[in-house]
């Protein structure tokens, strides 16, 4: 007897859609040996009773108070807004096929039709072979699969190669093991037009028959056991080693949940040698602090040059998210900015501001705030016995960011009075706060809600359905990019790329708690 499933909902842990999930071919699964429809998501609201100030970094570390939370009993509440809800069909239909058809049977149901394994055929690679290609594979969650295709895109840029994009893809947390295109959230046809770089995805490149996915989605499930499907149907994929991904740095779950749904098998080999006229930097300055051998690819220019004369038509990449650039943030201004959100990701986000945050008016001027929690303390580890404050740089009271959010509606309002001086409209106003965060404390709530800030659940809204299992991840993204002002956590990577993104696109800087004591926005 198969037990009902329930999809896991991705939150912001993640770290950037049309319900087309590419191994989702229809509205229902196939789960060793048995058909299984798709549940909708489920509706949850967290509450609390308790108001408390602290979330602890650790278990073993208790964050201490300071005068900063004095604001957390002066700020006013904005007047609280219902939110939008879903409703949820209960108890998901769950078919059952005869005991004798599970997944390791030569004969199987696979969306919805009864094949056998061995009429399966290999997947097809469509690559035009007087063409030059660039491929890699992700990395970790979804913020930083986004920084992997940017630095990518540059890569592509300097080398003069069409780039081959993976979808992004879920990590271990999801059972389903999903997936979806970069395209149903990024404007890749006008990322085209501004770079230059053409761009296409590996679901176009090599499309695969619901039998291939659910072969490629069963391994994936499977991890590294042996699955006699798909080891008929694999095909090997030359992958260069950089950063040393694939030898001295094992490759991670995002990376072999792509290969195996794709039905990739990699064959890592050693980069070409570094021309010995090439610039060496010291390792340390620029950041490349993991366990590397000497003749590792760890820089931008290092890549482009050991590649150059690259004659092969398919560059693979193992790794791109770690390459440094000592000149800058030089893939950034070529290529990172110019990756936008689609209309449908534009037109949804605005429609959920005005439903949460009515206040935000025919201008739609809102703040926006980014609290990290979850593993985000680990990061500061190396702190516990320095001067700093670990809490300052990771789990930041809220208290301070209550302090900053108050500089922000005081600029606000200072801003609004000199415009209403000068003959424009009187918008003098404080502005709603929204809030992204991956926070499942129940304390955390309950002061976001006794302060009046709008805390982002889409739990209860229709984000998923509408956008995708990445759309919440994609939406909080476009919310904090787009924010009037935008306090960040400093040390997250959903922030840093936020706050390229409100400079690129805006011309606004973005505010940290207690980092930035005499920061105002740019006028």
């Amino acid at each position: 007897m198969v037990q009902a499933m329930k999809r896991k909902v991705l939150t912001a842990t993640l770290v950037l859609v049309t319900g087309t999930v590419l191994f989702h071919t229809s509205s229902y699964i196939n789960l060793r040996g048995h058909q299984v429809e798709l549940p909708p998501s489920s509706s949850s609201s967290s509450s609390s009773s308790s108001f408390l100030l602290h979330t602890p970094a650790s278990p073993n570390h208790q964050l201490q108070g300071d005068d900063s939370h004095a604001l957390l009993r002066n700020v006013q509440p904005l007047p609280p807004t219902s939110e939008p809800r879903v409703e949820i069909s209960p108890n998901p239909r769950i078919q059952t096929p005869p005991e004798d058809q599970g997944i390791n049977s030569k004969i199987d149901t696979v969306a919805g039709s009864t094949v056998s394994h061995e009429d399966v055929p290999k997947p097809v690679t469509h690559l035009d072979p007087s063409c030059r290609y660039l491929g890699f594979l992700s990395y970790a969650g979804l913020t930083n699969q986004f920084i992997a295709l940017e630095n990518a895109a540059y890569l592509a840029l300097r080398l003069n190669r069409t780039l081959v994009i993976p979808p992004m893809t879920t990590n271990s947390h999801d059972n389903f093991n999903s997936n979806q295109p970069w395209s149903e959230v990024l404007n890749l046809t006008q990322f085209t037009e501004l770079t230059g770089v053409p761009v296409l995805e590996w679901s176009q490149v090599r499309p695969l028959s619901p039998e291939q996915e659910a072969i490629g989605r069963e391994q994936a499930q499977l991890g590294s056991r042996s699955f006699a499907p798909w080891n008929l149907l694999a095909e090997d994929l030359t992958c260069q080693v950089i950063y040393g991904f694939g030898d001295s740095e094992s490759i991670h779950t995002t990376e072999k949940t792509f290969l195996r749904q794709f039905l990739f098998r990699p064959k890592f080999v050693r980069p070409p040698e570094r021309d010995p006229k090439a610039t060496v930097y010291d390792r340390l300055k620029i950041g490349a602090k993991d366990n590397l051998l000497l003749e590792d690819v760890v820089t931008m220019d290092d890549l482009v040059d050991r590649y150059k004369t690259f004659t092969e038509s398919m560059l693979f990449l193992s790794h791109t998210f770690k390459l440094k650039d000592p000149l800058g943030r030089r893939s950034w201004d070529a290529v990172g900015q110019h990756l936008h959100f689609t209309e449908k990701i534009d037109e949804y986000a605005t429609r959920l501001v005005k439903k949460r945050a009515p206040e935000s008016g025919e201008d739609g001027k809102f703040i926006a705030v980014h609290i990290r929690r979850g593993d985000i303390w680990q990061k500061c580890r190396h702190l516990q016995h320095s001067e700093s404050d670990p809490s300052l740089e990771c789990m930041v009271p809220l208290g301070r960011y209550a302090e900053a959010i108050e500089k922000a509606q005081q600029w606000v309002i200072k801003n609004s009075s000199e415009e209403s001086q000068e003959g424009g409209p009187n918008q003098h106003r404080r502005l709603p706060v929204l809030v992204t965060t991956d926070s499942t404390s129940k304390r955390d709530h309950d002061i976001m809600a006794r302060l009046g800030w709008r805390r982002l659940n889409h739990d209860k809204y229709t984000t998923e359905e509408e956008i995708g299992i990445f759309g919440p991840v994609v939406i909080d993204a476009w919310i904090l990019a787009n924010a009037h002002v935008m306090v960040g956590t400093k040390v997250s990577t959903m922030t840093r790329v936020a706050s390229r993104r409100q400079w690129s696109w805006h011309g606004r800087e973005a505010l940290y708690p207690r980092t930035s004591p005499s920061w105002a926005p740019p006028a």
